[in-house]
């Protein structure tokens, strides 16, 4: 059977074609097809963009060109461009009569242009933070609108996509930003005179159905889009020249001691098989400059007064970059896929030039912070006793809400709401504005002096000796989380209302110790002890991790007992750790003993792990060094009855 089917196959197509289909595979050869060269110029064939053209006009026509550069300049439109009539193709019933068109899940609309101009943060209603890029879109206009048949017979590209799998589809070009039509070339401007419409300096395509097509001349408006849509962003990334693949592949590099300029470089890139170098080896090169399309970006804010959009996420390219900015098409019931937009876009009537830009007119997200301010209103003319000029007639503003960034508020309102907020919200605040940080960073506000009376107890404000080394509300506030914690102590001791001082109980035969509410790992940090009473056999002070024990039968220097804690006895003036006497301190010959009242100021360096004590202004030297890098707390343990310690944060102290 199978030999009457080649000589079927023979006679019918040829022998050569027999022979070609029998080759065995382990003949055939296959060679990779490479993508092409990225080209950072344009072909030779194309013509200059760019052209400084002489016109030899004179004086009064120049300087009525000028005066026309001016008003297009300044937004001042002719009177075809501020008609209510839509300019759209004439001659086509259906496509002129826009009005009678309906928007399907099958339609494309035409894209615009748009300008990065930056990134701002937002706010959203449960306080997270998203960072929003900003794109302009200055003066957009259709430039020409080209059929499917015509696209086909006249373009490359209209061959593949002129009749796609989305069926026929219009090319609609796009111009943008006014230029002045003497920098370019007489075959650019014929573009635009053919249209109508200015020059214009940066031109986009897109593709669009029958249902979508626009006019040349139709103005194109920020509100083509609507707030809560999702788009699609395509553009040119930023372009970084030649890099080296640390930059460029984020690649280790090499070893930073031992080569010798070698540190940033690729290494080997051969291998022991064959000599060469493989197809796709990542190597230095020209980074950047490539298209790329984001899809799914969500639109937060539009700004229709100065034709700028806000956009959650980023989008490709620098500040100044031109994008191509269309609907997102995706399947019916994707969330993203764009859903009755204004079709086939947006006309603003004679009566919407001034829109306002609040919550209300649609152009702010549901999901954004928006702070509403009041509706003003004046209702009565002025009194003929109290003035000389007379209104008889009642004035009404009627003006809608207003939204104002919470970010933006002035310093008074901002104190006033600061003023209804927690301490750890405030913190929150700090960190995710500016301008709220800056309105916090002043210690004795408003803000800090309210939550003070509020948090403090009244023991401790009323006390003119106990805080009267942290001057501001604020450090009163954070001494007051740092001092001694009643849950973390033996159960001899208890700490007074004033929330600063411990007061041990008269019991006979025991050690007892307490530790701060907050321990540190990290950075420079100072406390304040104030010994009220007798010292007895043993009074220590130092610092203490979490398992230091805090309570013992006996007369023991027990802060310092083990490796969990170090300790200085103000008694005999001995530093203890690990159960042993390290050495005298200060480390002087007959170092003076503490008199009570006295105040010691305890430094701990994290960052040089070591531990130093003052008395007065007085540098009694480093006391313990080499110190674990554990989270350590202030402690300190007594014997003697009715004694009292009283502690106090000070924060960093003054280097030097």
């Amino acid at each position: 059977m199978m030999h009457s089917f080649g000589m079927f196959f023979m006679m019918r197509f040829g022998e050569d074609a027999l022979r070609r289909i029998t080759i065995p595979l382990t003949s055939l050869q296959f060679t990779q097809i490479r993508n092409r060269r990225r080209t950072l110029r344009l072909p030779f064939w194309i013509p200059n963009k760019n052209d400084k053209t002489l016109e030899f006009l004179d004086p009064e026509t120049s300087k009525l060109y000028e005066e026309v550069l001016n008003y297009e300049k300044n937004g001042i439109l002719p009177a075809w461009a501020n008609s209510n009539v839509s300019p759209l193709i004439c001659g086509n019933r259906l496509i002129n009569d826009y009005k009678s068109r309906v928007w399907t899940p099958h339609s494309k609309r035409t894209g615009l242009l748009a300008r990065k101009i930056g990134m701002l943060p937002q706010w959203l209603n449960d306080g997270t933070r998203v960072l929003c890029t900003l794109l302009e879109f200055p003066q957009n206009q259709v430039v020409s609108a080209v059929d499917p048949d015509s696209w086909y017979s006249s373009s490359l590209v209209g061959k593949r996509k002129a009749f796609g799998k989305y069926g026929p589809m219009w090319k609609i070009t796009v111009g943008a930003v006014n230029a002045n039509p003497l920098n370019f070339t007489s075959t650019y401007r014929a573009i635009f005179d053919r249209a109508g419409i200015p020059v214009k300096e940066h031109l986009g395509s897109f593709l669009v159905t029958e249902d979508a097509v626009l006019a040349a001349g139709t103005p194109l408006h920020v509100c083509h889009f609507s707030v809560g849509q999702h788009i699609t962003a395509t553009g040119k990334t930023i372009d970084w020249g030649f890099q080296g693949v640390v930059h460029r592949w984020g690649m280790k590099g090499q070893p930073g001691l031992s080569p010798t300029k070698s540190h940033r470089r690729v290494g080997s890139i051969g291998s022991t098989g064959d000599a060469r170098v493989w197809p796709g080896k990542r190597l230095p090169g020209h980074m950047g400059y490539e298209w790329r399309l984001i899809s799914g970006l969500e639109v937060l804010r539009i700004n229709p007064l100065k034709q700028v959009m806000y956009i959650k996420g980023n989008v490709p390219g620098e500040v100044g970059d031109i994008l191509l900015i269309n609907d997102v098409h995706r399947d019916e019931k994707h969330e993203k896929h764009v859903r009755n937009p204004p079709f086939p876009t947006y006309f603003a009537n004679k009566g919407e030039e001034n829109i306002s830009n609040d919550e209300k007119s649609g152009m702010y997200s549901e999901i954004l912070l928006g702070i509403i301010a009041m509706k003003p209103a004046r209702c009565s003319g002025w009194d003929i006793r109290a003035c000389d000029m007379v209104r008889t007639a009642k004035e009404q503003i009627t003006r809608p809400p207003r939204a104002i960034s919470a970010a933006r508020l002035p310093h008074t309102v901002l104190l006033l709401i600061f003023d209804y907020v927690g301490l750890k919200n405030l913190s929150a605040c700090m960190r995710v504005c500016r301008h709220w940080w800056a309105v916090l960073q002043h210690q004795d506000s408003l803000v800090w002096e309210s939550l003070a009376r509020r948090i403090l107890p009244k023991e401790a404000q009323h006390d003119p000796c106990l805080l009267s080394e942290t001057i501001s509300s604020m450090e009163k506030i954070r001494a007051f989380y740092f001092a001694w914690n009643p849950n973390d102590c033996s159960k001899n001791n208890y700490v007074r209302t004033n929330g600063f001082t411990v007061h041990r109980n008269p019991v006979a035969q025991s050690t007892d110790g307490i530790r701060g509410k907050i321990g540190v790992k990290s950075g420079i940090h100072a406390w304040e002890f104030i010994w009220e009473g007798p010292l007895g056999t043993v009074a220590c002070i130092g610092m203490a991790t979490k398992h230091a024990a805090l309570h013992c039968q006996g007369y023991v220097a027990l802060l310092g007992s083990d490796d969990q804690s170090w300790g200085w006895n103000l008694v005999d003036n001995q530093l203890i750790h690990n159960g042993a006497q390290i050495s005298p301190y200060p480390r002087i010959n007959n170092p003076p003993k503490y008199q009570m009242g006295e105040r010691i100021r305890m430094v701990i360096d994290c960052e040089k792990h070591m531990i130093y004590f003052e008395k007065g202004s007085e540098f009694l030297g480093i006391a313990f060094s080499k110190l674990p890098p554990l989270k350590l707390f202030p402690a300190m343990c007594a014997v003697y009855g009715n004694t009292e310690v009283s502690m106090v944060y000070l924060g960093p102290p003054l280097l030097g």
